[in-house]
C-alpha cells in the first residue's frame, strides 16, 4: 500500500487534476461552441472589475482569473489558426 500524501503532494495532486479537466472542458468547448461564445467567455472573465469585486481582494484568485482568460484566449487563437 501507498505512503499517505503530505499534504503540499495532496496540493499538487489537487492542481494537476483541475488542470486535466479544464483541459477536457476547453476542448469540448473547442468542438461544440460557436466562436461567438468563445470570445464572450473570455469578455466576461475580462471585464471583472477587481476594484470592487471580491475576487480583486485575493491575490491568488486574481492570479487564477487572469491564467483562465490567458488559457481561454492561448486555446482557442491557437485552434483558429491553420
Amino acid at each position: 500500500m501507498s505512503q499517505p500524501f503530505s499534504e503540499n503532494q495532496e496540493l499538487v495532486s489537487d492542481l494537476v487534476a483541475c488542470q486535466l479537466v479544464i483541459k477536457q472542458i476547453l476542448d469540448v468547448i473547442d468542438v461544440i461552441a460557436p466562436v461567438e461564445v468563445r470570445d464572450k467567455m473570455s469578455g466576461q472573465l475580462k471585464n471583472i472589475d477587481f476594484a470592487t469585486h471580491p475576487a480583486g481582494q485575493d491575490p491568488v484568485t486574481r492570479r487564477a482569473i487572469e491564467k483562465a482568460i490567458a488559457l481561454i484566449d492561448l486555446k482557442f487563437d491557437r485552434a483558429g489558426q491553420p
